[in-house]
């Protein structure tokens, strides 16, 4: 499926989210059943960076680049175990996070040739494509389609009941994006489960447009078929964390609470992409009158909260060997600031690792910032994203040698992210 096609009918489908099928549940979980989980948290416009994991060591030439938006030193969070790297004051639950062995950042993450369109590089990302090359299916999905075989044909089975992956939000993402069908169910944290009509043809079929409106249908045929199980899981009874804050008010927390609901439900789900939006900081990044708020300090506070709440819940749950997660961006912002007290787009960025399986906390060196910066200058490449992606698999999957290059065609250094 092409991605224009992709997209619409992933707007389409979650804009008929509330007619869902509220099938009942047709089998029985095994008692103390549980599957490894990843969550994947996209941050979509583009982070900054340079304003989130900060360069301690090269602090004077963050000011000199950045003389509008940059933090005042002694704001900044430290960590433990380094001195040379620190964190953005709205990200105190991380840093307790990373201080107690349960977060990480790889630094530098991005690709070569990098694209500096929000929608191209979106695609790079999710695909887990070369950015001289174009690819339909999402990484992820590539990967789920080597445990589910011939999807959906058979599916869900006695064996495997629930959907292989779920999207919560208000649209599917192209990292599901299978061979013959999306991999996953979109699940919207405010609209709740009803009957769909996804069976009855109205004339479609010989209507222009007839490709699409059965592809349509095939989904939501699909996630009806999920209803059941995925409603029994929402309703499950679960204490969730009193650190949430209230509904509405930070709709990555909203998304990670359904996230928590399902894996506490028994939901053998294995894969989980949230979203938040507003990190296209050209101007008004940082307050005037204060560069430690506005926009990106209550975009990386309301991470931090989102983040922690859930983590409260897979520890309330006894789950924290089974569940972990990373964040993602489109690409980073450039190293100098825009009069408009905020950022370009640019090209590597750190990488947000979270989990209780963590290897090592610190991976990659500092950005080196260049003694004469330009506005065309971005942080270098350590990582490619792919090697990210990879690492991923073979160390919290345990995914074969052959399976990840399957996956992601090529070789990719394997980096120390989980120990387990």
């Amino acid at each position: 499926m092409k991605r224009k096609t992709f997209i619409r009918n992933s707007a389409i489908m979650a804009s008929m989210l509330p007619l869902l099928n509220a099938l009942e549940a047709c089998h029985v979980r095994p008692k103390g059943s549980s599957k490894k989980v990843f969550i994947l948290i996209q941050l979509i416009g583009g982070n900054d960076g340079l304003h989130t994991l900060i360069p301690l060591d090269n602090y004077r030439k963050i000011t000199e680049a950045r003389p509008n938006i940059f933090i005042p030193e002694k704001k900044i969070l430290g960590l433990r175990g380094t001195s040379e790297t620190g964190l953005h004051p709205a990200l105190g639950g991380i840093k307790d996070m990373f201080d107690n062995g349960l977060a990480g950042f790889v630094q530098g993450v991005g690709y070569e040739h990098p694209n500096f369109s929000h929608f191209r590089s979106s695609d790079i990302w999710n695909t887990g494509s070369e950015a001289s090359s174009v690819l339909y299916t999402g990484w992820m999905a590539r990967y789920l389609e080597t445990k589910y075989r011939n999807y959906p044909d058979g599916y869900p089975s006695q064996l495997q009941p629930d959907p292989p992956a779920i999207k919560i939000g208000d649209t599917g993402t192209f990292a599901f994006q299978g061979k013959a069908m999306d991999m996953s169910i979109v699940i919207n944290p405010n609209i709740p489960f009803g009957k769909s009509n996804a069976g009855e043809d109205g004339g479609e079929s010989t209507s222009f447009g007839a490709e699409e409106v059965k592809s349509i249908r095939e989904i939501l045929l699909q996630t009806d078929r999920y209803a059941g199980v995925v409603k029994k899981a929402l309703n499950a009874p679960f204490a969730s964390s009193k650190l949430y804050p209230k509904a509405g008010e930070n709709p990555l927390a909203d998304q990670l609470k359904v996230v928590s609901k399902l894996i506490n439900g028994g939901l053998q789900t294995s894969v989980y992409v949230v979203d938040m939006k507003g990190f296209d900081t050209h101007v008004d990044q940082v307050s005037a009158s204060d560069t430690t708020q506005g926009v990106h300090a209550r975009l990386l506070g309301k991470i931090s909260q989102a983040i922690t709440c859930f983590w409260d819940d897979v520890v309330h749950m006894g789950r924290e060997g089974d569940v972990a997660g990373m964040t993602f961006s489109e690409f980073g912002r450039r190293i100098v600031s825009t009069s408009g007290l905020g950022t370009d787009h640019g090209s590597s960025q750190p990488i947000l690792y979270f989990g209780a399986n963590i290897d090592k906390q610190l991976i990659g060196k500092n950005p080196v910032i260049p003694d004469k910066i330009t506005v065309e200058d971005n942080l270098p490449l350590q990582h490619d994203f792919k090697s990210v992606y990879s690492s991923v698999l073979r160390q919290w999957f345990k995914a074969p040698e052959d399976v990840i290059k399957q996956v992601l065609p090529g070789k990719y250094e394997d980096i120390a992210i989980f120990n387990i």
